[in-house]
């Protein structure tokens, strides 16, 4: 199976494979997108920022372990991607973020440690993601036909703690021109319990968002259930 499959229904492709995100923070610049706004008014405990799409670049993804080395005609040493891989309990899928100049209607939320990082989807998006995911809390809404995503980290206060997360959002909310109305939120524990990511889908204009978990029941062996948040 190829990242195109994942990207086309990641639903279908995350129930029926094993899946997780690259487990590192970057740039935003790496997956496209750029910080349009940055608050930082918490006693330098934590801060926010705003991202945005940069103008002409776009989010890709990549399976890591679809990725080969190999040599060209002139004996140079090239890396192919996007190579088909397997299903079983030996092949994890692990999603590498870049980005392109072609727009394959991927939406990404990266994070960051100890900030809520936060966006709105766009019209011409069709899929939606954010993660990795250990404990992170994940806040969707809307301001009129727009959905917003808020993905709040806390690391420095060690545990989950969603009590604390959530009060980041509702911190960050308050100043925006307009209130995001929630709908949806993903929770450590409630949502996901191990490594996950959350992801949306738009069908007939209308999205559905999901939470994605991957476990691991046995030694060596991994699971990725999907959840649907209420």
């Amino acid at each position: 199976m190829s990242v195109a499959d994942f990207v086309a229904n990641p639903h279908k492709y995350s129930k029926g494979h094993i899946v997780q995100f690259t487990h590192s923070a970057f740039q935003p610049a790496q997956a496209g997108m750029q910080v349009v706004a940055t608050m930082n008014n918490w006693a330098g405990a934590w801060t926010a920022e705003h991202y945005g799409m940069i103008g002409g670049q776009y989010t890709s993804f990549s399976f890591q372990e679809a990725q080969k080395n190999t040599r060209d005609a002139n004996g140079l040493l090239v890396t192919l991607t996007n190579q088909r891989i397997g299903k079983t309990a030996a092949n994890m899928h692990t999603v590498n973020v870049g980005q392109g100049a072609l727009d394959l209607g991927i939406r990404y939320l990266p994070w960051k440690a100890n900030a809520v990082t936060y966006m709105s989807i766009d019209n011409a998006a069709k899929t939606f993601f954010t993660g990795p995911l250990s404990g992170c809390s994940i806040f969707i809404g809307t301001i009129g036909a727009t959905y917003w995503v808020f993905h709040a980290n806390r690391n420095s206060t060690g545990a989950p703690n969603p009590a604390i997360k959530a009060a980041m959002m509702n911190s960050v909310n308050i100043t925006l021109p307009a209130q995001v109305q929630l709908v949806h939120q993903a929770i450590y524990g409630t949502d996901y319990t191990d490594f996950g990511f959350v992801f949306g889908q738009k069908s007939s204009g209308n999205w559905k968002f999901y939470a994605a978990n991957t476990t691991s029941p046995a030694v060596n062996t991994f699971i990725t259930t999907v959840r649907r948040l209420p």
